[in-house]
């Protein structure tokens, strides 16, 4: 597989788009299954996977509903795997 990296700056409560994009080589054909495709989150010592294919995991599953969200596309020989982080909603219920 052959990816391309790439670093965002980004100010607190912004909405995030990251793309993972992806193509296949002549040698290696993609599936999702054998080649599950996974965010993991690090802070100080705290090392913490997001998703497990297109589902994400706890806690991530239920901590704010809604601002997490990934979604995969493509078609041999492009891949992209969609991680959205939504902005965090300024409103309090009392």
């Amino acid at each position: 597989m052959l990816t391309r990296g790439q670093q965002m700056v980004v100010d607190v409560n912004d909405t995030i788009v990251i793309d993972c994009q992806f193509q296949e080589t002549t040698d290696d054909r993609f599936n999702l299954f054998d080649n599950p495709v996974h965010w993991s989150k690090s802070q100080l010592d705290e090392h913490s996977q997001i998703n497990m294919m297109v589902n994400l995991v706890e806690p991530f599953s239920q901590v704010d509903q809604g601002r997490l969200r990934v979604s995969f596309a493509g078609t041999s020989p492009n891949y992209t795997m969609t991680l959205v982080i939504a902005r965090r909603s300024n409103t309090a219920s009392y």
